[in-house]
């Protein structure tokens, strides 16, 4: 800007009368009394106060608001923005309920009124006087308020980020075993406030039907709604979480409530009892999850499954297994090896009767018996030697895990 440019100067704000000023002068030279007043009538007003400060930390609080309040009037506009973001960043850190602080600072503020009304008396003139004063006061409230508003939440959020922060860590670190914070597994349960002995399980899910930031809190409060503690956390492959069982949560009933929930495939580890064993149990839950059928909803137990765990764990080797023993019935049609293999699967579900699987399946017994003369010849295994029988059933398994590609 060029020297010659006139510039322009803020309207000049209307006069303060002299009782006024005086009033405020000396409410600033009683400063010390007025804090020490605020602070016990917050302290009455808002016991939570009593906790968290002790009355000379209130006072001492409270005492550049007070100035900056009542040099708002003395000037007739709002200066010292300083103290209430001060104070806002200060109860924020403190997880002081903003409402309260807000209501302290109103209380804080009617008492600077009554004492300004106490000392300008009841003459008409300063009654007038009072009127003008009263508009810039309360102005200088509401500014009050909103920067401490802004300053609070700030805060806040930097506290929310945060935790976030320290949680994914603990999760991290419980889910992994792997500390990169040096704390011990006791210190991670406290940040995650679960007990570290109990009675506790470990859940592994496909990835929930949601934006992935949110599983993790969608799979936590839909157990924490049916009265079930847990701590979850988001993986590249689904969502992993420890569960914590209850007299009245037992694992039968949680793999009701999962059940309903209706989220893919769902793996339960093994019961455990002190929190540093849930980094083996992570394995656990996540092999019975790999063990259900893929594109359904199930709930699979570690306990149950091992033998298809041990199948799921080696893709490789499994799906070499498949095309070793039942390649010849996999390269028939569409139709025939659908036939075949709910037959055979049908076969191990009736424990080997022909008579039970047809009950199953719908059909005469003599048309079970012959789809499994079929796979015999196809696949030259005998299901009357054990050692074929259990080739034939792990290799059923694994086409159930890794479902064959159909040719063009």
């Amino acid at each position: 800007m060029s020297p010659d440019v006139t510039r322009s100067h803020p309207p000049t704000q209307p006069s303060i009368h002299p009782r006024i000023t005086a009033a405020c002068e000396s409410l600033l030279e009683d400063v010390d009394d007025i804090a020490s007043s605020c602070s016990g009538i917050i302290r009455r007003e808002e016991p939570h106060y009593v906790d968290i400060m002790s009355f000379e930390e209130l006072a001492h609080a409270v005492r550049p608001n007070i100035i900056g309040l009542v040099e708002s009037v003395m000037v007739n506009e709002t200066s010292l923005l300083a103290a209430p973001r001060r104070t806002g960043r200060e109860r924020a850190q403190a997880r002081v309920p903003l409402t309260m602080v807000l209501h302290a600072y109103r209380l804080t503020a009617l008492h600077i009124w009554d004492r300004l009304v106490r000392l300008c008396g009841e003459n008409a003139e300063s009654n007038r006087a009072l009127l003008d004063s009263a508009s810039a006061l309360w102005s200088a409230v509401d500014v009050y308020c909103q920067e401490l508003a802004t300053a609070y939440r700030d805060v806040e959020t930097e506290q929310l980020l945060r935790d976030v922060r320290v949680r994914e860590a603990a999760l991290a670190s419980l889910f992994s075993g792997v500390s990169g914070t040096g704390e011990h597994f006791a210190d991670v349960a406290d940040a995650l406030r679960l007990p570290k002995v109990g009675r506790f399980v470990v859940v592994a899910s496909d990835s929930w039907r949601v934006e992935p930031e949110r599983a993790p809190a969608t799979a936590e409060r839909a157990l924490a709604s049916l009265g079930v503690r847990s701590a979850w956390r988001s993986e590249a492959d689904g969502e992993v979480g420890l569960v914590v069982l209850t007299h009245a949560q037992r694992i039968e009933r949680l793999m009701d409530n999962l059940a309903s929930l209706t989220v893919g495939r769902v793996g339960i580890s093994e019961t455990f009892e002190a929190v540093v064993e849930t980094p083996l149990a992570v394995n656990q839950a996540r092999l019975a999850r790999d063990t259900a059928t893929p594109g359904q909803d199930g709930v699979m137990r570690f306990g149950d499954s091992r033998v298809a765990a041990l199948v799921a764990a080696t893709p490789d080797l499994a799906l070499g297994l498949a095309q070793q023993v039942l390649g010849a019935v996999l390269e028939q049609t569409e139709e025939e090896r659908c036939l075949l293999v709910g037959t055979l699967r049908a076969w191990y579900d009736a424990q080997g009767s022909a008579a039970e699987a047809a009950k199953l399946l719908h059909c005469h017994p003599n048309t079970v018996r012959y789809r499994l003369s079929k796979v015999t010849q196809l696949t030259g295994r005998d299901l009357h030697v054990p050692s074929d029988v259990v080739h034939l059933y792990l290799a059923l398994e694994a086409t159930r895990l890794f479902p064959p590609v159909p040719a063009d």
